[in-house]
This record gives structure tokens, C-alpha cells and sequence, in this order.
């Protein structure tokens, strides 16, 4: 048997059941009706909802675990005709078929890089798989629940990377207002973000983003419900200011030409080895001889990371704007807690390493997919957890792994 229709049976916990009725609520979602047919289920009626994952039949429990069944492989001979034995399944067997298995809507999940792409596999690979491959299609309204789940978790923010935002976006409002020719003071520019600031929380304490997760800013401390005092909030908007005054104090706001600037804070991506490279520079300035990008961060700095991460950034320039770079490309990174400034030069050779160590960095991440050559299929075992730490109470994911 490869398909479930009516008349057949399925073996749930040791209780027979009768189909009557098989009905598609969609591409991979079934709608059946059973009734008891063993000594303990006898003449009940039961609605159950059925997942299909290629050859993977997952069916819901009431309390969020599922049966599962191979529905090549997991059929026995009964009394009155076919009986699929199913056994139980936790979530992440569920999204485990599910990653095997291609999209099933018009948009493909293909394999692409980034910084924080490499990044996020370096600090945890089984963060990496759930936020690449298992909240794939989560958006859908017929995607099974633990996949809507961890579309969720991964839209997830929690108060220091959304302070980061917040100042990053205020800036981009600044330059976007100079490029333009329109003043922008500090004034203005942090009462624009302190509306925003409040509009950002307001939702998320209501749990809007329960609903449009993608489009609601929703706190990792309001989804788990984590202690975070009103103090903890006043002490981000007060770091907030402080960062976007930094900014508007720097000797760098003074350098800035608005007829210079080449993309401000927009996503971008080009190709190395015929794999899309997504990169996304605060500010990308043309000078006389070259370019300089600059980037800015809330949070300490790393002087190498930030290396590798403006290499990236150059590589991308180096690729798209060749016809004003005579020079080596200049990268600055300006630290908005402190004020520092970390000045950097790639030159030619310095472009040949960042290439050379990003189609390492492609290479080994796509040795972890099936059948790499023709898919972008993950498999959860390849990405294992690591040992319970901070970085996992930390995470938006870790009620996918039981460390809530």
C-alpha cells in the first residue's frame, strides 16, 4: 500500500480503527474519520488530522506529540483488510521528515551564504537547521504546526538585538533624510524612535505577533514569559539614545557627502561559485580612488569578526561597483557603546582570501544536506545540539529542545 484511503485501518497505541472517510484539506493535510474497531475503541467515532510528508504519515495527537507510519513500509495484514501500524512521534520527528522532503508551495528554499549565516552554524547547528530549513514555509496556513512554530521562534527578538535594530533603523531614517537633501536632527530621529520603541512593545505584550510573526515584533522575554523588570526596558531606550547620539557625534557624520553614498542599509547579494551571497552594509560610500563602507555596531566588538565581515562587504563592492575602486576598498567600523572606531584595507589579495574562505565556509555547509548537488534538504541528526549552556537560555529556539 503507498496511499491511505477509506476501508483501511490504522493501529493507534494498540487500538484498531476503521476509515470511513479520507478527505485532502490541501497538498499535504488529510482530514479522516474513523471508528473504533478493537475491544478498547469499539464504536467510537473520531476525527483525526493527518500530515503527509512524502512517504511519512504523521497523525496529531491531542497533546501535540503524533503517530507516525511509513506508508511504504509500515502496513500489516488484518481482519478486515490493511492496517497501517503507527507508532509515537515526537515534534522533531515531524520536522525532521519535513525538511527532507521539497517545498510544497512555489517558493524554493535554495542554498545561499552569509556572515550570519556561518555564524549562527559556528554558535549552534541545531539553531542553524531550525531556522534555515525547519521554519521553511511556516508562514503557510496549512504548514503543520511545529513548522509554524519555528517560523515563529525564528521571527522571535529579544531587548539587546532590538535595541540594535532600533538604532540602526533610526539611522538609516537619518542618512536616508541627508541623502535626500531634508534635515534630520538628534531630535527628531530619537522622538521617531521612541515612538517606535513603544509601539514595538505595545504589540509585542498584546501578542500580536502570535498571529503575524513576520510582521509584529515579538520579545523572546514576552513569548516565555521571562522576568524582565520595567527597569530592563527603560535601561534599553536609554542605551538606544545614548548609541544614536554617538552616531550623531562621531567625527564620521561630518565625512559623509550625500551625493556619495551608494546603498544605505539596503540587502544586497552577488555570486561566488554560483551561490547567492547576501550581504546588507550600513552605508556604502564612493570616494576619489575607492570605496568605504562603514559599518556600526551596538554591541562589543570583535576586531577580528569585524574583519571578516567587512572583507565580505568589500568582496560585494569589489564585485558591483569595480568602475570607481583604483585603490583598496577602506572598511570602518564605529562601536556606538563606546565610541570606538576600527579602521580596515582589502586590498586585491585581501579580496582573493575572503573568496577563498567563503567557498570553504559554502562547502562545508552544504556537505551537511542530502544530496547536496540537487537539493537543499537537511536531515535533523546532522545538526546537533550542544551542550546546555547560556547560549541555549539564550535562544528563541530552546523550546524546540526542551530547555524552557
Amino acid at each position: 500500500m503507498t496511499s491511505l484511503t477509506a476501508g483501511q485501518s490504522l493501529l493507534l497505541n494498540n487500538r484498531l480503527w476503521h476509515l470511513r472517510q479520507v478527505r485532502p484539506r490541501s497538498a499535504r493535510v488529510l482530514e479522516l474519520e474513523a471508528i473504533g474497531a478493537s475491544e478498547a475503541a469499539q464504536g467510537m467515532a473520531r476525527r483525526l488530522q493527518a500530515i503527509v510528508l512524502g512517504r511519512h504519515l504523521f497523525i496529531a495527537r491531542p497533546r501535540r506529540d503524533y503517530w507516525q507510519a511509513n506508508l511504504d513500509q509500515d502496513w500489516q495484514p488484518g481482519d478486515f483488510g490493511p492496517v497501517l501500524a503507527c507508532r509515537p512521534a515526537t515534534r522533531l520527528d515531524l520536522l525532521d521528515a519535513f525538511t527532507q522532503q521539497p517545498p510544497a508551495g512555489d517558493l524554493p528554499n535554495e542554498f545561499s551564504w552569509s556572515f550570519s549565516r556561518q555564524a549562527l552554524y559556528q554558535k549552534c547547528p541545531r539553531a542553524y537547521y531550525y531556522h534555515y530549513y525547519a521554519a521553511w514555509e511556516g508562514w503557510q496556513a496549512d504548514a503543520p504546526e511545529p513548522v509554524r512554530q519555528t517560523y515563529l521562534l525564528k521571527n522571535l527578538t529579544n531587548i539587546p538585538a532590538w535595541t540594535g535594530q532600533l538604532v540602526h533603523d533610526a539611522i538609516k531614517f537619518a542618512l536616508g533624510r541627508r541623502q535626500a537633501g531634508g534635515p534630520a536632527t538628534p531630535t527628531e530621529v530619537a522622538a521617531q524612535m521612541h515612538r517606535r520603541a513603544r509601539a514595538d512593545f505595545r504589540a509585542s505584550q498584546a501578542g500580536h505577533f502570535l498571529r503575524q510573526p513576520n510582521q509584529q515584533v515579538g520579545f523572546r522575554e514576552h513569548y516565555y514569559r521571562e522576568s524582565a523588570p520595567p527597569a530592563a526596558w527603560r535601561e534599553a531606550w536609554q542605551n538606544a539614545r545614548r548609541y544614536l547620539l554617538t552616531f550623531f557625534n562621531s567625527a564620521l557624520v561630518g565625512q559623509f557627502a550625500p551625493d556619495s553614498f551608494l546603498s544605505v542599509e539596503a540587502l544586497h547579494s552577488f555570486a561566488v561559485e554560483g551561490v547567492k551571497i547576501w550581504v546588507q552594509i550600513d552605508l556604502a560610500c564612493r570616494e576619489p580612488d575607492t570605496i568605504h563602507l562603514y559599518d556600526w555596531k551596538t554591541g562589543p566588538i570583535d576586531e577580528d569578526s569585524a574583519r571578516r565581515q567587512l572583507g565580505i562587504y568589500a568582496l560585494f563592492a569589489h564585485h558591483t561597483w569595480p568602475e570607481h575602486i583604483r585603490g583598496p576598498i577602506r572598511g570602518t567600523v564605529l562601536g556606538l557603546a563606546d565610541g570606538r572606531r576600527i579602521d580596515f584595507e582589502f586590498a586585491p589579495a585581501d579580496l582573493q582570501a575572503v573568496q577563498s574562505t567563503i567557498t570553504a565556509s559554502i562547502a562545508g555547509l552544504q556537505a551537511l544536506l542530502l544530496q547536496p548537488a540537487q537539493a537543499n534538504l537537511a536531515e535533523l541528526r546532522r545538526f546537533p545540539q550542544i551542550p546546555n549552556g547560556e547560549v541555549c537560555r539564550q535562544c528563541q529556539f530552546k523550546a524546540l529542545c526542551g530547555r524552557d
